[in-house]
């Protein structure tokens, strides 16, 4: 899914290092200018990232 499209709750499953998944949540989406400021939620914690509006992530509504 494009990131100008996702919404709060959406899920996205990273990985860390060793291979084991961490489920993230987006808590709020911001545009930026032509980019947008993505707020996940994990087990640790809060963190936000920045992308292009036409970035994709394989994301779970």
């Amino acid at each position: 899914m494009q990131v100008k499209f996702l919404m709060p709750g959406d899920r996205i499953v990273d990985h860390r290092i060793d291979g084991q998944p961490v489920p993230l949540f987006v808590e709020a989406i911001q545009a930026a200018g032509r980019r947008f400021l993505v707020t996940f939620r994990s087990s640790h914690g809060l963190d936000s990232a920045i992308y292009p509006a036409e970035a994709y992530i394989a994301a779970v509504r």
